[in-house]
C-alpha cells in the first residue's frame, strides 16, 4: 500500500472514521473506491456517486501506481526513478503485500516490481489502467489477467485500507 501522506487527494481523517485515509476535503474514505471499482464500477461512476472529485481520483490511483512502481528489490544501475516527491523511498507496505496471496516479487522479473503469481504482469499497470478508466472486463481482453484476480487484488487493498472498520459502500 502507498505511503499515502505525499498524496495531495487524500488526508487522513483524524477527526472522524478513526483516522482512515479520505478523499480530501470529503467524508468518502480512500477505501471505498477499491470496494465500488471491485464491483465492476469504473473511476467515473464512483466520481459520480459519492461526489468525489474525478481528478482526486486519478491522482489516487495514480500514485498508487507510482508508489508500486518506484518499489523495486534492485536497480541495476543504482539511479532512483522515485514518482512520487517526499516519498521514504521505501515504496509501498511490503510487509502487508507480503501477506496477499495473489502476487509476488522476483528479482529476475521487472527488476522485483510486485507482479501477479506466475504472470509478469505489476499491480502497478492495475491502478494506472483503472485511473485511464479502463474496466475490469478489459483486464481480461487486453492483459489475460483473469477479472477475478483483479477484483480480489482491489479487495485486498480495501481490507487493508479500511482495517477493522465496516464497509463504506454497505452503508451509504
Amino acid at each position: 500500500m502507498a505511503n499515502w501522506e505525499h498524496c495531495a487527494a487524500v488526508e487522513r481523517g483524524d477527526g472522524h472514521d478513526g483516522g482512515l485515509w479520505m478523499f480530501k476535503d470529503t467524508s468518502v474514505p480512500l477505501y471505498a473506491l477499491y470496494e465500488t471499482l471491485a464491483s465492476g464500477a469504473t473511476v467515473n461512476d464512483f466520481a459520480t456517486r459519492f461526489g468525489v472529485e474525478h481528478k482526486q481520483v486519478v491522482e489516487a490511483l495514480r500514485y498508487e501506481a507510482d508508489e508500486l512502481h518506484d518499489y523495486r528489490l534492485n536497480c541495476p544501475d543504482g539511479v532512483s526513478r522515485m514518482h512520487n516527491p517526499g516519498s521514504a523511498n521505501t515504496g509501498p507496505d511490503a510487509a502487508m503485500w507480503r501477506t496477499c496471496p495473489l502476487v509476488e516479487q522476483n528479482p529476475g522479473i521487472l527488476a522485483g516490481a510486485w507482479i501477479f503469481k506466475s504472470t509478469r504482469f505489476p499491480l502497478y499497470a492495475v491502478h494506472d489502467n483503472l485511473a485511464s478508466g479502463a474496466t475490469l472486463d478489459e483486464f481480461d481482453e487486453w492483459y489475460e489477467i483473469e477479472k477475478d484476480k483483479v477484483v480480489a487484488l482491489l479487495h485486498f487493498q480495501s481490507k487493508a485500507l479500511r482495517g477493522s472498520q465496516p464497509a463504506y459502500v454497505d452503508t451509504v
